[in-house]
C-alpha cells in the first residue's frame, strides 16, 4: 500500500483549512460534448483465495480463504455462491484480481488445481469459473517469492494454450491437464498478469526488501518466459515510488504492457492520530487527496513510463480503497466517508487523460476489508439454504455507478464553493456526467464534500432538451462515520423525483452525499 505522506501531513494540519463560499452554485453540463468512452475496467475488485498464514497472524491453518475464497466458493457443491455472484453482478464487477495481494508471495498455483487437492479449493479453475459466471475478466498476480519464471510460463500455458499436444514449454502438457480437469478450451477471459504484489517490502517473512535492480531484472525473465508461451498476453510492471521506479523503469524499457500502482488515501494513520482528530476532520481533508495527491501520482507514473518506455502506457490500480487500518470509534474503511472517498477516485479514475487500463478495489467479500459481509460464519454455513449479506457503503458506490451512469463521458464545468487545505482549493461539489449511446438520458454523479450543510446549486444542461422531472438517488447516512455494521440500513439509497424548468435545474445536494441523478429526453 502506498503510504500518503503529504496527507498525513495536512490531517495535523486541520486549523490551516479556510473556509470560501461562491455566490452562486452552478454545475454546466456540456451535453454535446464528449470526452471519452465509460472505461467499465474501472469497476474491478480483488478476490482472495490465499492462505493467511503466508503473512498474516494466523496460529492455525485457516481455509476461509484458500477453500471458500472468503465466502464467493461452496466447496462441497464446487460452485459460486449465487448471492455473491448476484451481488456482484449487481456491482457492475467487471474484472477480478487474483488470488489476493501480499497473500500471493507464497502462493503456489500449482497446490491449487486438480481432483486430488485437500485444500485450495477455491483455486485458479474455481476463480475462473466464478469470472465466467459474472460475465468478469480476469487479471492474475503471479507469486514474485514463490517459483520461477518456468512457474509462471506453465501457468500461461495451462490458461491460453489450447489442447493438441503442441505443449510449447515440453515437460508436463499444462493445456492437457486443464482439459482433464474440466476446461477444455483455454480460458477466453484472462490475458491480463502482473508480476508480484508490492514486492519492494519483502515478503512479511525473511525477506525485508527487494531491491528495484533485483526486481527489474527477475521481471525480465518472467516477461520474456510468459510471452514465449503467448505473446497475446498482457504483462504489468510493479510501480513503488519515484526514485524505485526510475530504476526499475530504466531496466526493463519497452518490455511491458501496463504499470502497476496501488492507492490508498489516508493509509498508515495509527488509531493514536487517529484518536487525535473528529471523523468530520479526517473526512474534510482526506476527501480532497484525489486532487492533491492522486491524480498528480497518476500523471508523475505515465510522464515516467513514457520517458523511459518510449510510448504511451496505461496505468492498471490493481489496489485501491481508503487506507484505515483501525477499528475503533469505528472502523472507518467501512464508514460512509471512505464511500465518498471511493466515489472521488472513481471520478479520477474513469478521467480518459490518466490512461487508467483498470482499477480493482480491494476487496470484495468478508475479511478485513470487504465490501459486503455475510451475516453469520460462511464457512459453517448450509449453501442449500440462502445466505445473507450486509451491504457496506463501499458496495453502494459501484451499484450506483453500474444503474445509474451513460456509457460516454461529459465535459463538465462546476463553480461551487471551496475550501482551502493550505495551498489547495478544493471544490465542495465533485461532478462525473455521462449520456448514454442513444443520447436520451444523461446521468450525473454529484458528491457534497460540505459534512455540514447542503448545498444548492443550479444544473444547466447544454445542449440537451429534457422532461419536466428528473429522478435522484441519494446514497446518505446520519453522519460521516456511518456504517451498516449493527443497522442495514445506517448508510442507504433513497430515491426522490424533481422538477425541471427549460434546460436548468435547481437541486439541493445533502451534506456528506452522493447523489446520482438521471434526466430523460424530452424527443426520444
Amino acid at each position: 500500500m502506498k503510504i500518503l505522506m503529504l496527507l498525513i501531513i495536512l490531517l495535523f494540519n486541520f486549523n490551516n483549512i479556510e473556509l470560501l463560499f461562491a455566490k452562486d452554485n452552478v454545475i454546466t453540463i456540456y451535453c454535446d460534448k464528449k470526452i471519452g468512452q465509460v472505461n467499465n475496467k474501472v469497476f474491478g475488485g480483488n478476490f482472495i483465495a490465499y492462505d493467511p498464514k503466508t503473512y498474516e497472524n494466523f496460529k492455525g491453518e485457516h481455509y476461509g480463504y484458500s477453500d471458500y475464497g472468503a465466502g464467493i466458493w461452496d466447496p462441497k457443491a464446487k460452485r459460486p455462491v449465487k448471492e455473491v455472484i448476484n451481488l456482484a453482478k449487481e456491482a457492475g464487477m467487471s474484472i477480478v484480481r487474483f488470488p489476493g495481494g501480499c497473500g500471493t508471495h507464497h502462493y503456489d498455483w500449482k497446490d491449487a488445481i486438480g481432483e486430488q487437492r485437500k485444500h485450495f479449493l477455491y483455486g485458479i479453475d474455481e476463480f475462473l469459473k466464478t469470472c465466467e459466471e459474472m460475465s468478469a475478466e480476469a487479471v492474475i498476480t503471479i507469486s514474485y517469492f514463490r517459483g520461477c519464471e518456468h512457474d509462471a510460463s506453465d501457468l500461461v500455458e495451462y490458461l491460453t494454450s489450447p489442447d493438441d499436444w503442441t505443449n510449447p514449454n515440453g515437460g508436463i502438457d499444462w493445456a492437457k491437464e486443464r482439459a482433464m480437469n474440466g476446461h477444455v478450451l483455454p480460458y477466453s477471459n484472462v490475458k491480463y498478469f502482473e508480476i508480484g504484489n508490492e514486492v519492494w517490502h519483502g515478503d512479511h517473512r525473511n525477506i525485508k526488501a527487494v531491491s528495484p535492480e533485483e526486481y527489474g531484472k527477475k521481471y525480465l525473465k518472467y516477461y520474456e518466459a510468459m510471452k514465449a508461451v503467448n505473446p497475446e498476453i498482457k504483462i504489468g510492471v510493479v510501480l513503488y515510488e519515484k526514485n524505485w521506479d526510475t530504476v526499475v523503469l530504466n531496466i526493463i524499457k519497452d518490455k511491458l504492457d501496463f504499470g502497476v500502482a496501488h492507492i490508498y488515501p489516508g493509509y498508515g494513520l495509527s488509531q493514536e492520530r487517529l484518536w487525535l482528530m473528529s471523523a468530520k476532520e479526517i473526512f474534510t481533508i482526506s476527501l480532497g487527496s484525489s486532487i492533491i495527491e492522486n491524480e498528480p501520482y497518476i500523471q508523475g507514473l505515465l510522464e515516467l513510463l513514457k520517458r523511459t518506455s518510449g510510448k504511451d502506457m496505461p496505468l492498471a490500480i490493481t489496489e485501491y480503497n481508503g487506507g484505515f487500518v483501525q477499528d475503533k470509534p469505528v472502523p472507518y474503511r467501512h464508514c460512509l466517508g471512505t464511500a465518498l472517498l471511493n466515489a472521488e477516485m472513481l471520478r479520477i479514475l474513469m478521467k480518459p487523460e490518466n490512461k487508467i487500463l483498470m482499477a480493482n478495489y480491494w476487496q470484495f467479500c468478508n475479511s478485513y476489508w470487504g465490501m459486503i459481509e455475510s451475516k453469520g460464519d460462511y464457512m459453517q454455513h448450509d449453501y442449500r439454504e440462502p445466505i445473507k449479506y450486509i451491504k457496506r457503503p463501499n458496495y453502494y458506490i459501484f451499484e450506483l455507478y453500474n444503474r445509474h451512469f451513460g456509457s460516454e463521458l461529459l465535459a463538465t464545468d462546476v463553480d461551487s464553493g471551496t475550501y482551502k487545505v493550505q495551498n489547495f482549493s478544493i471544490p465542495y461539489l465533485s461532478v462525473n456526467a455521462s449520456i448514454n449511446s442513444d443520447k436520451s438520458k444523461v446521468y450525473l454523479m454529484v458528491i457534497n464534500k460540505n459534512l455540514d450543510k447542503g448545498i444548492s446549486a443550479t444544473v444547466d444542461l447544454r445542449g440537451f432538451d429534457p422532461t419536466e422531472k428528473g429522478e435522484a438517488w441519494i446514497l446518505n447516512g446520519q453522519n460521516i462515520d456511518s456504517i451498516n455494521k449493527d443497522d442495514a440500513n445506517n448508510v442507504e439509497i433513497r430515491q426522490v423525483d424533481f422538477v425541471i424548468k427549460d434546460n436548468s435545474f435547481k437541486y439541493t445536494f445533502e451534506p456528506h452525499s452522493l447523489t446520482a441523478v438521471e434526466i430523460k429526453s424530452r424527443s426520444r
